[in-house]
């Protein structure tokens, strides 16, 4: 049997076990009401069993903790020994919190995501949970990015002491009152953002306090239950805003709520479980509620609102909560919150944070109270489900949630700290070699092997690779017109812009898909193939349709085709020079974003072969930590983009040049055919016929025929279609022969104003769409010729010339040594830092694991004397309990 001074030892470190952090963590009694003595002193010894299991484990009031003093055997001893392993276990992960911050290390623990619905009381029951109040509560949007406190149990700590890491990522001691002029500016930035309402980012605020849990709490902002508006009728801009800030808002916590290593704490304030808001939101993330806590806050207001017990019985049970979520991890628990807050003041209800923690208890005792009262079915109903009535059962429940969680990765963290400090040895080992053989020539021998892997590394993006994740580096299509611009929006389409949506998924692919390197480029030229096909014919208007007629010099008829041509050789100049400069944008934009990528992939590449990264290995010589070089790196490789593109872009223009300056139209068959493939369709210049027949036929007309002729001239000469059946032999021939006298007779003798503008016109669209095709394969062809393939053939080669000609010239600006020689030792000294605290670490953990396993059998051994019992105390207290009650 131990003896009441070793237990009072024993409860300064057990403090973290107990299900919930009451207002002292003394044996003494409490200056509160003698129900207030009672909750918290009964609270004291309570055990850890499962409220869920609706078992053994129940809330017995007590008048005097003194009665207790004669009444503590081998079991309670079991429950203080327990919570002397869990503040060691609390200990250690608090040590690993700051092992992860201070060297970055992927470390971190179990949270708890906490989701409702605006004036839900989300906050309020946060600021219960803590112990001590430190943000808004209203009705209202009182937070617009998502606050996540990291509380640890101190219990030094009489006063809260919190922490706010700003945007560098930097830790700095800060009072209450600041974080919430912090938020609250936060909240004001965010009100008068034209942009957007929400911000993703979490504002990281760590807190240590006598009465905070060991958990990590995110407060998401609250979800906004918008006004639906019926269908026809037409929603005013306030609603419109609105609806908008209530889709942020739901994206927003539903994106938080997808992490896997989250518990949602989902928040409801209903009285009817038929109709759950936050649940049914909270099931578009975690659709079994597998991860899910379900509470009903302000009970205190919900249980007079029913008449019949039968009624009160039903909202505790909650039964279709069970039936349509029978995985949930728990819940639902009920819980109210005094709504007074604490300060100096008429105004305010409590003059500190121990009086608005005593107000909570009072506030549970009232609870229970009344719901006992207001259950009349049996102690059976009573005894499964006054567990799920108040604050301290709900923290019970996610304290020992986290604190399974905690321990199942316990074995699991050695096993990392030990990966992590062989890691630091080898690149301590590694920093401390390079430092005694710190030279210039050793810093030159570093950049060639930095530039030889930059270049591999840069071949194997333009070939394909996944080695840089895609939702870092990668780009949609959308994402890459806002940066670059888009063709559609820079030339004039002849589709809509739906209908250029629909040919981009169909034509080009890929369209929401993360790509860079290679595949963005190709996706690139694809886009750029379908706007020459989608591009719009030039609109050619009479005056420049007279104006480009003029006058031969051997006679004053109309030369059509020479109209045609000087036409479509400007309008074609004005058409396809904005395509290309477009196309320029974008492959440079797409080339200039695998910089980023080719130094990740050979940081990757350094780590996998047990080395960190080019600066704390041998070769890399600090050469990726060196930002002078970097940027020559960087210029250089700028530069060579730019040298590409011109190239490029010279040989595009001269392609281009020759395309437009002389119109050829084809006749290498050398038969009356290869013409009159090259002029338009019979359908295009069916009118200019019409109009020349008519003005011949005096007496009979043929406009039938006229439909179904066909240019068999460059002057313009008409004659039938070969389907035309209607007239045969010496009629055919004579009709042929009178149109193609008629036009010659128009073109020699007139100019009718309608038929040339008609000919002109349909000859420039028939050039310029020929051109189109034959552009945009010589574009794609002179690209992947003369921009893309130097970067795979020729880059490496200019690399090396370009930095022989820096290594012949002043070195002092790229290569310094005094510089290299303190972040060298810099490092020596942040590695044997880290090391000596991996290792202190390695040390704490081992000790809570063997502790885990030396109480592993006494747990057993308890739990058959016990019989499987869900409490640590004996039946007889129970009895006596009972009795007092």
């Amino acid at each position: 049997m131990v003896g009441f001074n070793t237990l009072i030892g024993l409860v300064c470190v057990a403090q973290a076990t107990f299900a919930t952090h009451t207002p002292q963590y003394t044996l003494s009694k409490r200056s509160f009401t003698p129900k207030s003595a009672c909750v918290i002193n009964s609270l004291k010894l309570r055990g850890g069993s499962d409220v869920e299991s609706g078992g053994d484990d129940q809330y017995y009031p007590i008048d005097d903790i003194n009665q207790y003093d004669n009444e503590i055997d081998d079991d309670d001893n079991m429950s203080f020994i327990k919570g002397a392993e869990k503040g060691a276990l609390y200990d250690a992960y608090n040590l690993l919190h700051t092992l992860a911050q201070d060297f970055q290390k992927p470390f971190d623990a179990p949270a708890v995501l906490v989701v409702g619905h605006q004036s839900s009381g989300k906050s309020a029951l946060i600021e219960a949970l803590m112990g001590f109040q430190f943000n808004q509560v209203g009705g209202g949007t009182k937070t617009r990015r998502p606050v996540a406190l990291r509380m640890q149990y101190n219990p030094k700590c009489k006063e809260p002491k919190c922490f706010l890491q700003g945007d560098d990522g930097v830790e700095r001691p800060t009072s209450l009152t600041e974080i919430q002029e912090y938020i609250q500016a936060e909240n004001l930035r965010l009100e008068k953002d034209p942009v957007r309402c929400f911000d993703s980012r979490e504002i990281n605020i760590r807190m240590e306090y006598k009465y905070c849990p060991n958990l990590i709490l995110i407060d998401t902002p609250g979800l906004i239950a918008a006004p639906r508006t019926p269908k026809g009728s037409t929603s005013n801009m306030q609603t419109k805003a609105l609806l908008a800030s209530a889709k942020e808002a739901e994206k927003l916590v539903i994106n938080k709520m997808r992490c896997q290593d989250y518990i949602i704490l989902c928040v409801e304030d209903t009285a009817d479980w038929k109709h759950g808001q936050t649940r049914e939101i909270v099931q578009k993330a975690d659709p079994d509620l597998s991860r899910t806590v379900i509470v009903n806050t302000k009970l205190d207001t919900k249980v007079p609102q029913f008449g019949d017990p039968a009624d009160v019985e039903e909202f505790l049970k909650a039964p279709i909560v069970s039936k349509l979520a029978p995985h949930k991890l728990g819940g639902p628990f009920f819980t109210s919150v005094p709504s007074g807050r604490v300060g100096n003041g008429d105004s305010f209800l409590f003059r500190d944070d121990d009086e608005f923690v005593g107000a909570c208890a009072d506030n549970e005792e009232t609870d229970r109270e009344v719901v006992r009262s207001r259950l009349v079915s049996g102690p059976a109903i009573t005894k499964a489900l006054l567990p799920r009535v108040g604050i301290s059962r709900l923290r019970g429940f996610l304290e020992r949630r986290v604190d399974e969680c905690y321990r199942r990765n316990v074995a699991k963290i050695v096993p990392l700290l030990q990966a992590e400090h062989a890691q630091a040895a080898k690149r301590l080992e590694a920093c401390e070699k390079e430092l005694d053989a710190l030279s210039l020539d050793r810093l030159k021998a570093g950049a060639d092997a930095f530039c030889e892997g930059f270049c591999a590394a840069l071949k194997e993006a333009i070939h394909g690779s996944v080695v840089a994740p895609p939702s870092t580096f990668g780009e949609t299509l959308g994402q890459e017109n806002l940066s670059a611009g888009s063709f559609h929006d820079r030339c004039a389409m002849a589709v809509s812009e739906r209908g250029w949506e629909r040919l981009v998924v169909s034509d080009v692919g890929n369209k929401d898909h993360r790509l860079y390197g290679g595949s963005q480029y190709h996706r690139a030229l694809r886009e750029f193939t379908l706007a020459t096909r989608c591009l719009r014919l030039p609109t050619i208007t009479e005056d420049e349709v007279a104006n480009a007629a003029g006058v031969g010099e051997v006679h004053d008829g109309v030369n059509f085709l020479r109209a045609a041509c000087v036409i479509a050789v400007e309008k074609a100049k004005t058409s396809f020079d904005p395509l290309l400069d477009s196309l320029k944008l974008r492959t440079n934009h797409i080339m200039d974003r695998l910089f980023p990528v080719a130094e990740f992939m050979l940081r990757q590449k350094m780590e996998r072969q047990g080395k960190n990264d080019y600066g704390r290995s041998a070769e890399g010589a600090e050469i990726i930590h060196n930002p002078q070089f970097r940027d020559l790196v960087r210029n250089i490789y700028e530069d060579f983009i730019d040298k590409c593109a011109d190239s490029c872009m010279m040989r595009c223009r001269d392609d281009l040049t020759a395309l437009t300056r002389y119109v050829t139209w084809d006749l290498n068959e050398r038969s009356s055919g290869a013409l009159m493939r090259s002029l338009p369709d019979q359908g295009d210049i069916v009118s200019v016929y019409q109009v020349a027949v008519a003005s011949s036929e005096k007496a009979k007309k043929l406009e039938g025929s006229g439909k179904e002729a066909k240019g068999d001239s460059s002057m313009a000469l008409a004659r039938p279609s070969r389907n035309s059946g209607s007239l045969v032999g010496s009629n055919e021939r004579e009709r042929d022969y009178h149109n193609l006298l008629q036009l010659m007779e128009e073109a020699a003798c007139s100019r009718d104003a309608n038929r040339t503008n008609l000919v002109v016109s349909g000859l420039v669209q028939h050039i310029v769409t020929q051109w189109r095709e034959s552009f945009g394969k010589s574009v794609c062809a002179k690209f992947n010729c003369f921009f893309l393939l130097p970067f795979v053939e020729e880059f490496q080669r200019h690399l090396r010339s370009e930095l022989q000609r820096v290594y012949e010239g002043d070195m002092t600006h790229i290569f310094d040594l005094e510089s290299s020689k303190k972040n060298l030792e810099k490092q020596v000294e942040e590695l044997k830092n880290e090391c000596a605290a991996n290792k202190r670490l390695q040390e704490k953990f081992e000790a809570v694991s063997s502790m885990l396993q030396e109480q592993n059998p006494q747990q057993s051994m308890g739990g058959g004397k016990r019989g499987g019992g869900g409490d640590v105390r004996t039946s007889a207290k129970r009895r006596n309990q009972n009795t007092r009650r």
